[in-house]
């Protein structure tokens, strides 16, 4: 299954929402306001967990200066990716857009989709409180 948040347009050149972005602790900030709990682990991985759902231990895989970051799901039931891609607009402006991949049944994707769809939404729309 593969969602796509909308794109979300930021007042922050590319380099900077990438740097930011790289922080882990950085996305307690962007996290939605009905998350349960969020942990860090290391300087690459944290956990989190929205209410009613189970937590979700991501990591920071793959790094592409200034356009890419992938996070993995690590130690979960379902194998999943987020990635986050930035594009210049401009000297100080960039687009975000979240993308989820992920290997699910269709069982599970009925259940899932549409509150993964507005979780990767509003992480995007939140972006914007890193500036």
């Amino acid at each position: 299954m593969k969602l796509n948040s909308t794109v979300n347009n930021i007042n922050i050149s590319n380099n900077k929402l990438f740097e930011k972005l790289i922080i882990v602790e950085n996305f307690k900030k962007i996290m939605p306001e009905n998350i349960s709990k969020f942990e860090i682990i290391d300087s690459e991985t944290l956990i989190f967990s929205l209410k009613g759902m189970p937590a979700i231990k991501l990591k920071i895989g793959e790094k592409k200066a200034p356009s890419c970051i992938i996070l993995n799901s690590s130690e979960s039931k379902i194998i999943f990716s987020l990635t986050a891609q930035i594009k210049k607009t401009g000297d100080n402006s960039c687009s975000f857009e979240l993308e989820f991949n992920g290997d699910l049944n269709p069982m599970i994707q009925m259940m899932v989709k549409s509150p993964l769809q507005s979780f990767i939404n509003d992480l995007s729309i939140n972006t914007s409180k890193l500036v």
